[in-house]
């Protein structure tokens, strides 16, 4: 065990005045009775033999724990840290609790070894409320160290002392740092823990496999209990939001990246219960579908449809569609219970687009022979997760009638022409070209739609570069009509399109004039 080189300061005499229980300036102190090693189970097979005391690093204060005991330590160095120690007791949940008024600072704690097990800086400035620090799942006399550095954002030097209680809770079921985490296996075996008090949280540690979908399910005896699934930087990849809701029961799923990830198990409630939570840890294999274009699932053309689910609640499903260039296509997701579903597309190499309105549903015009479909739910954080099961649909709405742009309108030459114009989806437009002379006026009239939930149609003169041009429109009889006059001569083009929010699309009968003088 390395030895931390330091001399006593004059802090550690001022501590030993605060009555810090155990103060030596001998390298070997030996421990008051009140944090003695457990001579139980751990005492070896002979109980009889007096085992060594536990050596406490050099320039560091014994903690001999105490429920009520305050000790308050002066900054005299704002770059020396104040160092303690304490010797554990098998099993049991010590609380380092900063009491507020102390002074901005940060706090490293390490095992005998020098490996640093906890850290953190709560606070950056003199604290209003209290900061409890809680560390379990260590073995019987075990030496830890506890490193305290003053630490200010508001100030140049110390303005309040460090004032703190170490309290020695009792045993603890399971370790709540990474590196005292119980075990645990995914399977369906039940595991039984406690909130031994407020803020007091259980780490469970288990192996995963890269891509493999884990759920874990929780039923707690009290409402406002925190769940959530760690990696060892403390990142959130699982978590649920029943910590403002009465609920005792919790659920939450993730997609493993690999590696070892950890349970976090937390009590919220003020008054704990003596009852205890019982989890489970599932591993539910590989998602069914990827997420993202390279591991698409592939769908052949003339797919009808496919069942799938979302495994997590940022869960995306992503397939690769085998199409026809030219034709349109409408695609459609239904799910289960109360979970959304939204669907997105997007061409090969370009942008996934949301529809417009009903998110449920979008359409589409097909380039080339795929088309890329992605489908998600509300990314909302449940109190309990629960498998969304869907079904996409697909549907082959046919070939475009006409072209979409000016470059591709179907051109019109009067002097009366009636013209069949089909929107297949919101993202259609009919384009119409005709030769216009300075002066002439031309007309442009489709059906009016009564029934609710008919689309109207609108169409929009343009010039030769795609300008809008100002045109009247009236509602006359059965139809609607527009009247453009021509402002010079040249190629004008009618853009026919339909209203983004319509899902209910449809075939109409238009008829192009040109007016008498």
């Amino acid at each position: 065990m390395p030895v931390l080189k330091r001399p006593l300061s004059a802090f550690m005499l001022g501590a030993c005045l605060f009555a810090l229980s155990a103060c030596d300036s001998d390298s070997n102190p030996t421990p008051d009775a009140g944090s003695g090693v457990d001579a139980g189970s751990d005492a070896g097979t002979d109980a009889g033999t007096e085992q060594p005391p536990p050596v406490i690093p050099e320039g560091h204060t014994l903690l001999t724990p105490s429920a009520t005991e305050l000790h308050t330590v002066s900054w005299e160095d704002a770059g020396a840290p104040l160092r303690f120690a304490f010797v554990a007791q098998a099993g049991h949940h010590y609380d380092l609790i900063v009491e507020a008024g102390s002074d901005g600072y940060s706090l490293e704690m390490r095992d005998g070894a020098g490996k640093s097990l906890d850290y953190g800086i709560p606070s950056r400035r003199v604290s209003s409320t209290p900061y409890a620090w809680h560390w379990s799942g260590f073995t019987a006399g075990a030496v830890h160290t506890v490193e305290v550095t003053w630490f200010s954002e508001y100030s140049e030097a110390p303005v309040a002392p460090f004032s703190f209680r170490f309290v020695d809770m009792g045993p603890d079921d399971h370790g709540d740092l990474y590196a005292t985490a119980t075990p645990w296996t995914p399977s369906e075996q039940v595991l039984t823990g406690s909130g031994e008090h407020w803020g007091e949280r259980d780490l469970l540690s288990f192996q995963s496999v890269a891509d493999n979908v884990y759920a874990l399910e929780c039923t707690f005896p009290t409402p406002y209990w925190d769940l959530s699934i760690l990696n060892f930087r403390g990142q959130r990849y699982g978590v649920t939001d029943n910590t403002t809701f009465e609920e005792t029961q919790a659920a939450t799923a993730f997609k493993s990246p690999g590696g070892v990830f950890y349970a976090s198990i937390k009590d919220q409630k003020d008054n704990t219960s003596t009852q205890p939570y019982t989890c489970v840890l599932k591993d539910m294999g590989k998602e069914d579908h990827g997420d993202s274009v390279q591991t698409a699932t592939v769908l052949a053309a003339g797919t009808a449809s496919v069942q799938a689910k979302f495994e997590t609640f940022t869960d995306t499903d992503v397939f690769s569609l085998g199409v026809v260039s030219g034709h349109h296509y409408r695609v459609s997701c239904t799910i289960d219970g109360n979970k959304q579903c939204g669907v997105r597309t997007a061409a090969p190499g370009g942008e996934f687009v949301s529809p417009q309105g009903d998110r449920t549903r979008a359409t589409f015009k097909a380039s080339q022979s795929t088309h890329f479909v992605s489908v998600n739910t509300s990314p909302v954080v449940p109190t309990r997760w629960v498998e969304g099961r869907y079904t996409l649909q697909f549907e082959d709405l046919g070939a475009d009638d006409h072209g979409d742009t000016l470059a591709t309108a179907t051109p019109l030459t009067g002097p009366t022409q009636a013209v069949s114009a089909r929107i297949l989806d919101p993202v259609d437009h009919d384009f119409f070209s005709f030769q216009a002379t300075a002066g002439q006026r031309y007309q442009f009239a489709c059906d009016w739609k009564d029934s609710p939930g008919q689309v109207q149609f609108h169409a929009d003169f343009r010039d030769a570069q795609g300008n809008w041009v100002s045109y009247s429109r009236e509602h006359v009889g059965a139809r609607w009509v527009q009247t453009f006059e021509a402002q010079g001569s040249g190629t004008y083009g009618i853009d026919l399109w339909t209203d983004p929010t319509f899902t209910v699309l449809g075939d109409s009968t238009c008829q192009f004039d040109v007016l008498a003088p």
